[in-house]
């Protein structure tokens, strides 16, 4: 895995197979190798549960959601948004944003043959990484993104490159306050466009891979040591979230939606205490319901606290399992299921869900915060697809 390609993975195993050596996107270095590694067993699958508990049959979300954090890369032609579509419907998904619009020919392409279905799922836009060391690279991108917004793009998205691949001449890393960063930021504000922003990573990727790691107990870094950071002299995590809050506090009037809990899962506390200190940010919940489903009764209570800052993602793509992937989602928000297994993002060649080998349980969430999280905090960020949440919800009542 490189960069945020984990979304390209997901689509894989989604097909019955496992990505381990995917490339990077950004014209860039590769990530810094570990010369040490040794390849080791791949980790077994889960052993099946004896426990006899309550199993909730949801077969669609309560409300239609918007998934503020989807990878629709593989929507090519009109044919796969028809399929997409199709399973939206299925499944309770009101809309998507695709996190990978792109910016120039390819942001033109993804709108012209997304025209069709923009009342379902839309597009952000995404940088061109390459040059920016160049001079001028920063008003040319921001320009380009004034094109985006007024061609059709709904926001922009931010990959994790900030803090931990793309560095300046003298080899130092370029992160989120950066200079450079701030006629970008500035463009989302003029337009009113979200930024959706992945800074950092799980925290247990700045350990050493081993037993002693709960990532590689799980089955990750078998086969490949990619996105760990143990010595590889990419910043801490407490670094990079230093420069986050400068980032905020430099763009108050910039909407920030901070990516898989804003990187802090296994610290609500401290995510909250970042939500209480700026305003101008949100957190988005993807690919951490395995981390919120181990500690269900603070994180009921967090989400109950922060219901009008949170929203639902999935860092999903085109090819999930409902059954699998979009079910455990609906059992986790609307259930008090115990000890079922979580949507897993990532699977071993053998099975093993690579990014938390336990189950988790739901946190059942009043109706009010439910509906919130699904579809009504999305919608100050996104109002292009009130009228269709509002047709879908009429459609349901009737």
């Amino acid at each position: 895995m490189r960069l945020s390609m984990p979304l390209m993975t997901l689509f894989l195993v989604a097909a019955g197979t496992s990505l381990f050596h995917a490339a990077s996107q950004t014209g860039g270095s590769q990530w810094p190798a570990h010369p040490d590694f040794k390849p080791t067993p791949e980790q077994n699958p889960m052993p099946k549960s004896l426990l006899v508990v309550k199993r909730t049959d949801i077969k669609t979300a309560k409300y239609p959601v918007i998934d503020f954090h989807f990878h629709g890369r593989t929507l090519q032609a009109p044919e796969d948004y028809k399929k997409m579509v199709a399973v939206m419907d299925r499944a309770g998904l009101g809309g998507l944003v695709n996190m990978d619009g792109g910016m120039y020919d390819t942001l033109d392409r993804n709108l012209q043959v997304g025209a069709p279905y923009k009342d379902r799922i839309i597009h952000f836009a995404r940088p061109v990484w390459e040059g920016i060391n160049d001079p001028g690279w920063a008003e040319k991108t921001a320009a380009e993104l004034e094109r985006a917004f007024k061609m059709g793009a709904q926001g922009l998205k931010i990959n994790k490159v900030l803090g931990l691949q793309l560095k300046n001449p003298d080899g130092t890393y370029i992160h989120a306050d950066d200079p450079r960063m701030d006629p970008i930021w500035a463009m989302c504000a003029k337009y009113k466009k979200p930024v959706m922003i992945h800074i950092s990573d799980p925290i247990a990727r700045w350990d050493p891979i081993g037993p002693a790691n709960e990532r590689y107990e799980a089955g990750q870094w078998r086969s490949d040591p990619s996105d760990n950071y143990y010595r590889t002299g990419q910043p801490h995590y407490t670094e990079i979230w230093k420069h986050q809050e400068r980032m905020l506090a430099k763009h108050p009037n910039t909407r920030f939606v901070l990516a898989h809990v804003a990187n802090m899962a296994e610290n609500l506390q401290r995510a909250g205490d970042l939500l209480d200190r700026f305003p101008n940010a949100d957190i988005e919940l993807s690919a951490r319901f395995q981390d919120l489903g181990r500690q269900p009764y603070g994180v009921r209570r967090w989400l109950i606290k922060y219901q009008d800052r949170a929203l639902f993602g999935s860092d999903g793509s085109p090819g999930r399992e409902i059954e699998r992937f979009w079910t455990p989602h609906w059992r986790f928000c609307e259930t008090d299921d115990e000890h079922f297994d979580h949507p897993a993002q990532m699977l071993s060649p053998l099975g093993a869900p690579l990014q938390g080998r336990w189950r988790i349980y739901g946190v059942f969430l009043p109706d009010e915060v439910l509906r919130k999280i699904y579809y009504q905090n999305a919608l100050k960020d996104l109002p292009s697809l009130r009228e269709s949440i509002e047709k879908q919800l009429a459609g349901r009542s009737r």
